[in-house]
């Protein structure tokens, strides 16, 4: 009904500006789709304070009209104020009571970002997008409300609604979701369909590097997403977007064959033996920030298996304030899917005793690594890639450091504390604090029952550079011994991966792994990285463990 009245709306308002009723853009305005990005970013500062840099401004005489391609349905309809505070975003805003704001955006899906606040009232602003309540953004005197949304448009227009007592917009940045469906079986609506024959260009803003290097299949099921896929084998998908960071959302899986790839994004390694097994699918997402105007997917693997491929972009005045940790490690630390259920790594379960509104884990372990392979994989540097002052990163190696292959292979006294020095380094160089975690022991004994170490001197290694480098070290390895210790060794059986057959549908046979844990084993090991972060009182981590 809502989108039925938008074509009335629109021969209202040029019958209006035929008439010469219409106010002027604003000195200096231009469109919005030149001004922000082409259909794709449209960033604008509302109220009559300085404009913050990027962003269209948007007087409260901005008038919608198709040259300008945004504005307010009714101006008259609006009033504006500004506090003269120094952050230009906030410091002004419009109310518009009783009147749209209106952005042609061509066809698709779009994320809307709004910030609503006034800083010496309170005030609260209900938001309807396309005619359906999409937010409620409540904010005290001096504080802003801010929120994001995935709108819909198809009849070529945007149409946002602000309703309350004085309701309050500062900005709204609205940018377009990318999505792609591969291979050449139907498209899913919404999405964009992609051949192995499509070649990037300029003028198409997205495509295959070299299309003589990708295969295609579709198995003919009725799930037109996940029923095709592409095989991009040695060269990228790129996608031309603005500058900024973005979700990157991948689908993988094959009706018939097990999948699994590794996937970097601008050259860093962002999934790894990322797959699920025959008639499954998987869908992950990452963060990457994009500074080239060119987003760039390489997958590797004999055939990868891309099913789809959704990209979201971050608004860049929201920030995510909370402190991160990320974790560098080996397969006892890294994530597992629900199909290696109920196998897990401790900092799968390490959120669970932090408090997610202050602090957020990312979880960069990786199976199989040591300091040495996980460094010069480049995995550190997808670390550095995210991380902002006041994070950490947590170092846990040793387990795999003693592999006989030179691509692990590191000595305590020497080369694995070079390596854990080159993790240092790098975070105190992004103003990050770096916490070095010994690893925790296998599922070791002696004869009398008795847990004893068995990473070898790395655990001693590891504490003996921290003491002369001044780096906090949580000593897992002695915790999880006494732990270990402290409930005997046919208990230790719930902590490891020790399953009688039949007990799991991913472990048919059963298993009796002595390294890596259950669910409940990594949950406990977790714990004593969360009690270690309370004794070592890491400010301001400490204060949000549960």
């Amino acid at each position: 009904m809502f989108n039925r009245t938008k074509p009335a709306l629109r021969a209202l308002l040029s019958l209006t500006l035929a008439a010469g009723l219409l106010l002027a853009p604003p000195p200096g305005g231009t469109p919005a789709t030149q001004a922000a990005g082409d259909g794709k970013l449209y960033k604008f500062d509302f109220g009559p304070g300085t404009v913050a840099a990027g962003y269209t401004a948007v007087p409260q005489t901005a008038a919608y009209s198709a040259s300008l391609g945004y504005g307010f349905a009714d101006p008259a309809k609006v009033t504006s104020r500004d506090r003269g505070t120094a952050d230009p975003l906030r410091s002004d805003f419009a109310m518009p009571a009783g009147t749209p704001f209106l952005v042609d955006v061509p066809n698709g899906d779009y994320r809307v970002s709004l910030i609503s606040g006034d800083a010496i009232a309170s005030s609260s602003t209900v938001v309807s997008a396309e005619g359906a309540s999409v937010a409620t953004l409540s904010a005290g005197a001096g504080q802003y409300a801010e929120q994001t949304v995935n709108v819909n448009v198809r009849d070529g227009q945007l149409t946002l609604n602000f309703t309350g007592t004085v309701p309050r917009i500062n900005a709204i940045e609205v940018s377009r979701i990318y999505k792609f469906d591969f291979g050449p079986g139907a498209v899913e609506t919404g999405y964009t369909g992609v051949l192995q024959t499509a070649a990037y260009s300029a003028a198409q803003g997205y495509g295959f590097g070299d299309v003589t290097k990708v295969g295609s299949r579709d198995r003919g099921t009725p799930d037109a997403l996940r029923s095709d896929f592409v095989m991009p084998a040695g060269t990228p998908f790129q996608v031309d977007v603005p500058n900024g960071t973005y979700d990157v959302s991948i689908l993988t899986g094959d009706a018939i064959g097990r999948t699994s790839m590794d996937v970097r994004a601008e050259g860093l390694l962002q999934l790894y033996s990322f797959g699920a097994p025959e008639g499954q699918f998987l869908e992950e997402a990452f963060p990457i920030t994009v500074t080239d105007g060119r987003l760039t997917l390489d997958f590797s693997t004999t055939t990868p298996h891309l099913n789809a491929l959704v990209i979201t972009r971050r608004p860049d005045a929201i920030k995510d304030n909370r402190i991160t940790v990320f974790l560098a490690g080996d397969s006892t630390v890294s994530n597992y899917n629900r199909f290696l259920a109920p196998q897990a790594g401790w900092g799968q379960m390490l959120p669970n005793y932090l408090n997610g509104a202050q602090v957020v884990v990312d979880n960069q372990a990786k199976r199989g690594r040591s300091s040495k392979s996980y460094y010069d994989e480049g995995s550190l540097d997808t670390i550095l890639s995210r991380m902002k002052a006041n994070d950490y990163l947590f170092i846990m190696f040793g387990i795999n450091d003693s592999a006989t292959d030179t691509a692990r292979r590191t000595e305590p006294s020497t080369t694995f504390k070079e390596y854990l020095t080159k993790y240092i380094d790098a975070a105190r160089a992004k103003g990050a604090i770096p916490v070095l975690v010994t690893s925790q022991s296998k599922r070791t004994y002696d004869a009398s029952g008795v847990f004893t170490n068995s990473i070898g001197g790395y655990p001693q290694a590891m504490r003996e550079l921290g003491a002369a480098v001044n780096v906090p070290v949580i000593d897992l390895n002695a915790k999880s011994i006494a732990y270990y210790n402290s409930i005997g060794v046919e208990a230790t059986k719930d902590v490891f991966m020790w399953l009688n057959a039949g007990e799991s549908p991913n472990y048919p046979s059963g298993a009796s792994d002595n390294v890596h844990f259950q669910e409940y084993g990594a949950g406990q090991l977790a714990r004593l990285v969360a009690e270690g972060i309370k004794e070592k009182n890491l400010h301001p981590l400490a204060q949000h463990v549960k």
